[in-house]
């Protein structure tokens, strides 16, 4: 009974010590559901790495998930150039949700399909005042934020928790919703901006929510490198080369090696881990796989089993911070 109990924290204290991750840290159960952090290390394990036509057929209900990320980046694929790609890419990123026309029509424009890529605001995300539907956009991905017991919430863990945990809402009688206090400098850090906003419900859309998860979640922190990384003096780089074969080309200074940087942002380390090996491309010695400072306790791990792989003893893995500082010192800045 006391290990039936246990299932709806997190599944450390029912591991031997020698078996736990940090992951086994997350909470199973939040709100009588499955928590947001589980569900992502649940899609991170199950979903395999196949392409969409083998899993068309599995009945799995998440897998759809993997469906809809390889129709996706096939349909990128289809703009025809490394520059379309790009384009494409970026589109999908800056677009998570917003005002209807706006956001097809930059769909549009970067050449790729509204159908089967957006969808009405949610339910979840609703919230009802004085007749009117409203949704707020987390201010980092931009995404609807879900509503539960008058607080809202980014689905993402990370995102939620640079917030400062899900904000109260306060719905003031003859105005629009608002938001109560949350944490603008963890967010700012992030990349995000500096408001959350009620908007109505009715001409307003959002990408599907794999398109979400696996495009504009990894795409936030990318482009916030990239744009860190563009300011730096003597530093040039290259967003999705080779069309997104790796993430960042980083050329500094008279530095004779690049950096090809490849950011990952997984829930889990040891999934991470399985799916570098297999691929191989950290073999590359200027391969460098970066992490979003939220995962700064992964580092250590991957490097681990990443160096023992390798038979080497160079650095494969590090933080968003920690790449910056080390691009910083090449150029002298």
């Amino acid at each position: 009974m006391q290990f039936v109990d246990g299932l709806t924290g997190p599944l450390a204290p029912l591991l031997p010590a020698s078996l736990r991750q940090d992951c086994d840290d997350v909470p199973l159960v939040e709100q009588d559901q499955l928590s947001p952090a589980a569900a992502d290390l649940l899609m991170e394990n199950l979903a395999p790495s196949l392409a969409p036509q083998d899993v068309a057929g599995w009945s799995i209900p998440q897998l759809g998930a993997e469906k809809v990320q390889g129709w996706l980046y096939g349909q990128m694929l289809n703009t025809g150039s490394e520059e379309g790609y790009r384009r494409a890419r970026k589109a999908v990123i800056d677009n998570a949700a917003g005002v209807m026309h706006i956001v097809l029509d930059a769909i549009k424009a970067a050449g790729l399909p509204r159908e089967g890529l957006v969808e009405q605001i949610p339910a979840w995300a609703w919230v009802l005042h004085e007749g009117e539907r409203y949704w707020f956009g987390c201010p980092v991905c931009r995404y609807p934020m879900t509503v539960q017991l008058g607080r809202v919430a980014c689905l993402y863990p990370p995102h939620d928790k640079a917030l400062g945990g899900p904000v109260t809402v306060r719905t003031p009688k003859g105005r629009r919703p608002a938001v109560g206090a949350w944490n603008h400098q963890r967010v700012t850090d992030l990349g995000g901006t500096d408001a959350i906003e009620a908007a109505t419900v009715e001409s307003h859309v959002c990408l599907v929510r794999p398109a979400w998860r696996y495009s504009v979640i990894p795409g936030c922190e990318e482009l916030r490198l990239y744009r860190l990384l563009s300011v730096m003096p003597d530093v040039s780089v290259t967003l999705w080369p080779f069309t997104d074969r790796y993430d960042l080309h980083v050329q500094a200074g008279r530095r004779r090696l690049p950096w090809r940087v490849d950011v990952k942002d997984y829930a889990d380390p040891a999934r991470l881990v399985t799916e570098l090996v297999r691929k191989d491309a950290v073999r590359d010695p200027s391969v460098v796989i970066v992490v979003p400072d939220y995962r700064s306790s992964q580092v250590g791990v991957l490097n681990e089993r990443l160096r023992r792989h390798l038979g080497t003893r160079r650095t494969v893995a590090m933080t968003s911070a920690v790449f910056l500082k080390t691009v910083a010192k090449a150029v002298g800045a």
